[in-house]
């Protein structure tokens, strides 16, 4: 995974966007679904993973995301499809695999693969030796690539020194005032295939395990903070498996996957609601999440690894004006990103946090009026959105809400207050452990002592 140093140019002046800038201004209200109802068999539980418990990567699947996913497939007698973006250091997995096969149970699995024949965990080759069926979407990549430029600057070029495309964007501010912005990489960007980015199981057709967390040491291991959830009900599975073949049987990965023909509204039997969106086709960004923030009215809580998304920035921000309480949560690497929009919704006076554990600050969630709770695999970015494979799943439900709230602002006290303005070095003694816990933590290349953010006396942090 790279990252980019950024070139930002904000300007706060009378509210004139020029021709590049996309104002957001939206009230539009999220609207309600037709749900199925389903028998009292079913159930929804989410799981939590916090940041706190563990020094380092875990090679031990010990974590309780990890331990539910054991469990699953322990018991599992007739099949287990998963879709996941790599593994690495998570023997436990391979091996109860391993097992399910041996007492008859069907495996199948889809993992990303780039433009390379590579994948970015370590261990994923061993999964693909030790379980035969499993593909990848290394085809899809290559077709891509082939037809020719992926990323481009259709209006100008990128300022000298900086060799990315140019990401412009605007937004209005109370006052007459505008924040105008354009933003670009060093490093030219090259196209390395568009990401199988899922991370769930089904099992036996019945229970879908998914969320935010990783088949990795820092992710089922412990360390990253993450949340999963564990569903139990036949008509969410078919709507997972039928995505699931999508890839497997039909090779249909990215933008030539199909809109689901399966009702993806479900209503559980204690209440809870659950709609689901898969990407790119269903375009969650646009028509789950987006409608949801524009019709809030009292609370938006967002935890998310990356948010780069210019919409989604947008109606927080339009949020935030009406009188909504917003609060970010964004993990440090996440923050340094290229086209991070983390200077957007300072100025417009939202708080943001920046973490500083050792682990990531993974999950890709928000909790909307104690009232609608958002997980899954997708980050808020425009390739979550358009471009990789995701899931993302919407609960109303506000015991499940109410849950989530109390983790959330467990996550967020613990960061000091001092992160609420600039951002600590991800590597480095300001982000716990991370000086000490064997991972290159920005990306860099470089692991504990030999990156520059964890000397005795560190370069200035830009």
């Amino acid at each position: 995974m790279k990252t980019h140093t950024t070139l930002l140019i904000t300007t706060i002046a009378a509210l004139v966007l020029s021709g590049c800038a996309e104002a957001q201004q939206s009230n539009s209200s999220a609207k309600e679904e037709s749900f199925i109802s389903i028998d009292d068999r079913d159930k929804f539980s989410v799981i939590y993973n916090d940041p706190f418990s563990y020094s380092k990567p875990m090679m031990s699947t010990d974590s309780r995301i990890g331990e539910a996913l054991i469990k699953e497939i322990n018991k599992s007698t007739v099949s287990i499809d998963f879709a996941i973006y790599g593994l690495r250091n998570q023997d436990e997995v391979i091996n109860a695999l391993k097992a399910a096969q041996e007492r008859g149970v069907q495996v199948r699995g889809v993992v990303d693969m780039n433009v390379d024949g590579l994948n970015y965990y370590s261990d994923t080759p061993n999964l693909i030796d030790e379980i035969k069926s499993v593909k990848s979407d290394y085809k899809a990549d290559l077709k891509k690539r082939d037809e020719g430029e992926i990323y481009s600057n259709p209006f100008w070029s990128a300022p000298v020194g900086f060799k990315g495309p140019v990401s412009c964007v605007g937004y209005s501010l109370p006052n007459n005032r505008a924040i105008i912005s354009a933003q670009a990489s060093r490093e030219k960007i090259i196209f390395q295939g568009d990401i199988m980015h899922n991370k769930f199981f089904i099992f036996d057709r019945l229970t879908v395990w998914t969320g935010s967390c990783n088949i990795s040491d820092s992710g089922t291991g412990g360390y990253n903070a993450n949340v999963a959830c564990l569903i139990r009900s036949t008509n969410i599975a078919n709507c997972y498996t039928e995505e699931f073949e999508q890839m497997y049987i039909s090779e249909r990965y990215h933008k030539t996957k199909k809109v689901l023909v399966k009702s993806t509204n479900t209503v559980l039997a204690n209440g809870t609601k659950v709609a689901l969106y898969f990407s790119p086709q269903d375009k969650a960004a646009d028509k789950a999440i987006r409608p949801l923030l524009q019709a809030a009215r009292e609370t938006i809580d967002v935890a998310v690894f990356f948010l780069t998304h210019k919409t989604i920035t947008g109606d927080l921000i339009d949020a935030h004006q009406r009188g909504v309480k917003v609060r970010v949560l964004l993990d440090a690497t996440g923050a340094k990103n290229e086209y991070t929009k983390l200077q957007f919704l300072r100025e417009a006076g939202i708080p943001v946090k920046i973490e500083n554990w050792g682990g990531k600050m993974h999950m890709k969630s928000a909790v909307i009026d104690n009232h609608h709770l958002i997980l899954g695999s997708m980050n808020w970015t425009s390739a979550g959105n358009y471009s990789n494979d995701e899931n993302t799943i919407i609960i109303t439900s506000k015991t499940l809400s109410s849950e989530f709230s109390g983790f959330y602002q467990e996550l967020w006290s613990s960061i000091p207050e001092k992160w609420l303005s600039g951002r600590p070095d991800p590597e480095s003694k300001e982000s716990g452990t991370s000086w000490k816990d064997g991972v290159d933590n920005d990306f860099d290349g470089k692991i504990d002592s030999d990156d520059p953010g964890c000397s005795v006396i560190p370069p200035p942090f830009t």
